[in-house]
């Protein structure tokens, strides 16, 4: 489902740089991903998405509350990832802030268990070195 990203246009209070600031130097091959806030004072359901660098993860705003109500009912049960779709220009003549749009998919956490698999390697006929 492709959302757009909401709170783009506040400011991070644990980062010295504003998101507007990265947003606007996205290229939308980076990589992203969603965090959950349960202890958010504003939405006990906040999901958060955060932009991955080697500098230190970087927020970049939230899914819409009615949306992360939902992602949160199936947490348990699916793991979600994100990849940017679009990135819109702003305004600021206009007082238009830079936005995103992002892509998410669920999987199913049971599919992520990757079971042990057999070798098809025969050790008998191994060249053990003779």
């Amino acid at each position: 489902m492709i959302v757009k990203v909401v709170g783009v246009s506040f400011k991070n209070k644990e980062y010295a740089v504003d998101r507007q600031t990265i947003i606007k130097k996205l290229h939308g091959e980076e990589q992203i991903y969603l965090k959950r806030e349960p202890n958010n004072r504003f939405d006990k359901n906040a999901v958060a998405v955060v932009l991955k660098r080697s500098s230190g993860d970087f927020k970049l705003g939230y899914v819409r509350s009615e949306l992360a109500g939902l992602l949160s009912d199936f947490w348990k049960d699916y793991k979600f990832t994100a990849r940017i779709r679009e990135i819109f220009k702003g305004n600021e003549e206009e007082r238009i802030s830079w936005g995103l749009r992002i892509d998410i998919r669920k999987i199913n956490r049971n599919k992520l268990k990757t079971k042990k698999k057999k070798s098809n390697y025969n050790y008998r006929n191994h060249d053990r070195g003779k």
